[in-house]
């Protein structure tokens, strides 16, 4: 089993992340920036606290990503999937077993005044993007 992380696409990989990291941006800063502010408790600070701002929120998205695709990636591999309908099968699958619980464990945080709002407006992003970087990762070659 070890052997399927020496078979991954790596040229899928870095374009499944790279789409990943631009819908989070069309996601995040164009279709429910308001949302995300209210959400996070932080609709009703002044322009300049609601920006958030330093690498960190742009490469540690990034990071966070391109390490679920990879495994993705492993799990494509090992488990011989190479259509998209599969791909998109395993998608759904991580996205809903792992991803959309994670996310919600995450937001049951005293820091998050709204955790189920925030669940259930982070919980698309994660599951669309996770579906559509798994069918890229079937579909690109080498």
């Amino acid at each position: 089993m070890l052997s399927a992380l020496f078979e991954i696409h790596w040229f899928a990989v870095a374009a499944a992340t790279i789409a990943s990291f631009i819908m989070g941006g069309l996601y995040f800063m164009v279709l429910v920036p308001r949302q995300y502010l209210y959400v996070t408790g932080r609709e009703n600070l002044p322009k300049e606290q609601q920006a958030v701002s330093g690498p960190i929120f742009m490469v540690g998205p990034l990071v966070c990503s391109l390490i679920t695709i990879i495994a993705n990636a492993y799990l494509i591999q090992a488990l011989g999937l190479s259509t998209a309908t599969d791909a998109a099968m395993l998608g759904l699958i991580v996205g809903v077993g792992f991803l959309v619980p994670m996310t919600f464990n995450i937001a049951i945080n005293p820091l998050f005044p709204r955790p189920i709002q925030y669940g259930l407006l982070n919980t698309p992003y994660f599951l669309v993007s996770n579906i559509v970087a798994c069918i890229l990762l079937a579909l690109i070659p080498f």
